[in-house]
């Protein structure tokens, strides 16, 4: 989507689906940091927008402000969110719509809401400056541009240095790919990616081959700085990629609530939208899982070795795109009762029943 030049424009349907991705994290992670206990928590939503579109439909900022109140009055973190938007147009509607919001919440006191009339590269060390030693708390950075600029790499590495602290950013493929060659966005394009390497894809002359150097350079640029990251691909109804959403994360179960939230999303025909972090295996988000891919993924993962159960689940959430709930009774079961077995029991809690496989149980592939 070319960026817009009014205060508002209408809503997406790519852009409705990653709002219902990022609602559906929020309403997860919130309650999980206040029941961790954490003093302080926050929330950045880069690129705000004026807080609403054209036909009345809730921007991220105000999406957000009504995850935190779903859970109120049960929270005892102070929360602190910041929206940053650099247009003044839309910064002034972002100001009364979160105004209008924090009043039907009836202010509460735990939350501190800022929105800044500035560039992200500008606020972030301004958000910095309010926490001991500039040290952000646990924090969940909503990245969201029209674009490549304004999105230093170097920010993006600092915000997932700090303990419980997570990204999701749009990587606006299409337009990045339409001005990798533009000698004129050469500085530009150095910040997006903290080197110089991009300009290796630049060359590349084929497509195919062009979008996957840039996704997995990205991603690999992410790697480097958190533990977890997996990739989102949109794509338009002449069937190429549009954007990446990307997720970075130091936490096993942040990855895990991220993955339930993105096979929630309704395709509804309006767009594509699959798990793209490998590139040659891509999986799309369908109401029925592609079950077979993930029983040939766990199998020439597993085969010919003795696992436990535990170890089995976390291959599944970290290094496919399918969740903890898929692989139990849709690729154990069925491989236990197999003939011959695909797998064997070796140890089990006493009174477990076939084809159940709680934590601690133990299997052995056959080769």
């Amino acid at each position: 989507m070319a960026a817009p030049k009014s205060t508002h424009w209408a809503l997406e349907p790519h852009t409705s689906a990653k709002h219902a991705i990022l609602r559906r994290y929020l309403d997860a992670w919130i309650p999980i940091l206040n029941f961790a206990n954490y003093r302080e928590v926050l929330y950045i939503d880069a690129f705000a927008g004026p807080g609403s579109y054209s036909g009345g439909e809730d921007g991220s900022p105000i999406i957000a402000l009504k995850a935190l109140a779903a859970h109120q009055p049960a929270l005892s973190a102070i929360y602190h969110f910041h929206f940053v938007e650099e247009k003044a147009d839309r910064a002034a509607a972002l100001q009364v719509a979160v105004d209008r919001q924090l009043l039907s919440m009836g202010n509460p006191q735990n939350l501190r809401v800022v929105v800044h009339c500035s560039s992200f590269e500008a606020a972030y060390p301004k958000i910095k400056l309010l926490f001991p030693n500039q040290k952000l708390p646990p924090t969940f950075a909503f990245i969201d541009p029209f674009g490549w600029t304004g999105l230093p790499f170097d920010i993006v590495r600092e915000i997932l240095s700090f303990q419980s602290c997570e990204v999701m950013i749009n990587f606006m493929f299409e337009e990045i790919n339409r001005f990798l060659a533009n000698p004129d966005q050469n500085s530009n394009f150095d910040q997006l990616f903290g080197g110089l390497n991009w300009r290796k894809c630049a060359e590349i002359s084929d497509p195919k081959a062009r979008n996957k150097c840039l996704h997995d350079l990205y991603g690999s640029r992410l790697s480097s700085a958190a533990s977890f990251v997996r990739s989102f691909e949109m794509r338009n109804f002449k069937n190429s990629t549009d954007y990446y959403l990307f997720f970075a994360t130091r936490s096993i179960d942040g990855l895990k609530k991220m993955k339930a939230s993105m096979w929630k999303v309704d395709e509804g025909g309006a767009f594509t939208f699959s798990d793209a972090t490998d590139t040659r295996q891509s999986v799309l988000f369908e109401q029925e899982p592609q079950f077979d891919l993930l029983r040939r993924q766990i199998v020439q993962k597993f085969a010919g070795k003795t696992v436990s159960v535990d170890q089995i689940e976390r291959f599944v959430i970290s290094e496919t795109a399918f969740r903890e709930t898929h692989f139990k009774v849709q690729i154990l079961k069925v491989l236990e009762a197999t003939v011959p077995p695909g797998l064997v029991v070796t140890t089990a809690k006493p009174g477990r029943k076939r084809g159940q496989f709680p934590s601690g149980t133990v299997v052995r592939f056959a080769p």
